[in-house]
């Protein structure tokens, strides 16, 4: 009896790793690769500075067509553009109001 509990104990685990490693896998096969997200950017017309993975997203600086930097946050299997605030965020960093007054 203890020999078929831990038997099927230890086959339990042993494929619930092997489905956590798969799963592991894939997602990383889904992913987008860098030259693709590139090529889309540099196909709208923008020169791609850098591309990163951080958070499980792709961050990539770029210059639009008039030299202005832009940031963008993207779905890494999708590549849609994600909305997002930076952790860094500080209220200073809004843009700048008038008041005519």
């Amino acid at each position: 009896m203890k020999r078929t509990i831990l038997f099927t104990a230890s086959l339990a685990s042993a494929l619930g790793l092997f489905a956590l490693g798969a799963t592991a896998q894939s997602q990383t096969q889904e992913r987008m690769s860098v030259v693709q997200i590139a090529t889309m950017f540099e196909e709208q017309g923008y020169t791609v500075l850098e591309i990163e993975f951080e958070r499980g997203h792709y961050e990539v600086d770029m210059l639009d067509g008039k030299g202005m930097k832009v940031e963008a946050y993207l779905d890494p299997v999708t590549g849609e553009v994600l909305p997002y605030r930076d952790d860094d965020y500080d209220e200073d960093d809004r843009p700048y109001e008038r008041n005519d007054d």
